[in-house]
């Protein structure tokens, strides 16, 4: 009697692939990043009319600050190193 073969087994469909995971990064790394965007904001408000740059700071900084809010840290913390959040 011939021996039959097992079926070849199929390995689990891992489904698709949303994308990698965050990369975790510390504090500092982060800042860095909020600083840099808001470098970026305000080089390019200065290629815009003068009547439009007050407009494009504002933002830029209510955006840095919110986005420092967010992490935890108070304006000029960073710079002194006194990010204690238990505070």
């Amino acid at each position: 009697m011939p021996q039959r073969k097992s079926p070849a087994r199929r390995s689990a469909d891992p489904g698709p692939v949303v994308g990698k995971p965050i990369a975790r990064v510390g504090l500092p790394t982060r800042l860095a990043a909020i600083q840099d965007r808001y470098r970026r904001a305000l080089t390019e408000a200065l290629d815009r009319p003068h009547g439009e740059q007050g407009d494009l700071t504002r933002a830029a900084l209510a955006t840095l600050l919110a986005e420092k809010a967010a992490l935890g840290v108070r304006d000029g913390e960073e710079a002194a190193g006194a990010s204690d959040p238990a505070d």
